[in-house]
């Protein structure tokens, strides 16, 4: 009987300290980022009427999103770090060892419109004798209000290449990959 009252005293004191020093906090819900299908491509070939192998100066693909959230200042925001990584095959009209990637991220609203967006240029290279090759982005930081009538599930994010009328064009008659 001694044995089981002093494991009950065990047990309420350990319990007691945990409630002692304040609320645990609770994981950080995050909106999930996502790769927009029509613009994870990026071709692009030499101007002219030929668009073959012996044209094509670059192709990319967005290959992935990493990242993380924490909570704001006072709680009252969402703070999340993006990462984004490429993949880059060089082609026989490349000028030079540089790609420049133009890219964006987009955060939506629960009512469909557009938030923020900011464009970024990625810079790759490749290497000598090197055609194919991969890279990431510099952290991508976004803040998102939450509170009463916002929680971080009525945010959607996106990203996709910045593409011209003819690029995105081009990848709707190609499809996915």
């Amino acid at each position: 009987m001694r044995v089981r009252f002093v494991l009950a005293a065990v047990l309420a004191a350990s319990l007691a300290g945990c409630g002692s020093s304040g609320p645990t906090p609770l994981p950080v819900a995050c909106p999930n980022p996502g790769l927009l299908a029509e613009g994870a491509d990026l071709t692009r070939y030499r101007p002219g009427p030929v668009r073959d192998l012996t044209t094509l100066e670059f192709d990319a693909r967005l290959a992935g999103i990493n990242g993380s959230c924490r909570p704001g200042r006072g709680d009252r925001s969402i703070d999340i770090t993006l990462t984004t990584s490429f993949s880059v095959e060089r082609g026989a009209a490349a000028q030079g060892r540089t790609v420049d990637l133009p890219w964006f991220v987009a955060v939506v609203g629960p009512d469909d419109q557009v938030l923020s967006r900011q464009v970024f240029v990625e810079r790759v290279a490749f290497g000598r004798n090197e055609t194919r090759t991969t890279g990431s982005s510099e952290p991508v930081n976004l803040s998102l209000p939450v509170g009463e009538d916002r929680r971080a599930r009525d945010y959607r994010i996106f990203v996709s290449f910045e593409l011209t009328p003819e690029d995105l064009a081009f990848n709707r008659r190609r499809g996915p990959r």
